[in-house]
């Protein structure tokens, strides 16, 4: 997980917004506006858009506990998605990068 997070921060993808994706990506929470706004609620206080891995941490951890899980288990969970969202970030840039250029 920390090294999906890092290379998210490398590319600027550290932001409430890819978190929260990431999160309902990884099934930790409902993919509903109800389970969106939950997990946005937990990083009140914080940048949103450039959220540090112990903020991130804290918010996994709450989940983790809410729902009776370890926080291992979440991270797992979070680290097996992780290569889909580099995958389609990656996509995306490259996308924009290809309509810039024409």
């Amino acid at each position: 997980m920390e090294q999906v997070f890092n290379d998210l921060m490398k590319q600027s993808k550290n932001d409430v917004n890819s978190l929260v994706k990431w999160i309902q990506d990884a099934k930790l929470i409902e993919a509903t506006k109800e389970g969106e706004e939950k997990a946005r609620a937990m990083f009140a206080g914080v940048d949103q858009k450039n959220v540090e891995m112990a903020k991130f941490k804290e918010v996994v951890e709450n989940l983790a506990s809410e729902q009776h899980k370890s926080f291992e288990e979440f991270s797992k969970q979070l680290a097996e998605e992780g290569p889909k969202l580099m995958q389609s970030a990656m996509a995306g840039v490259a996308a924009l990068k290809d309509k810039f250029m024409k």
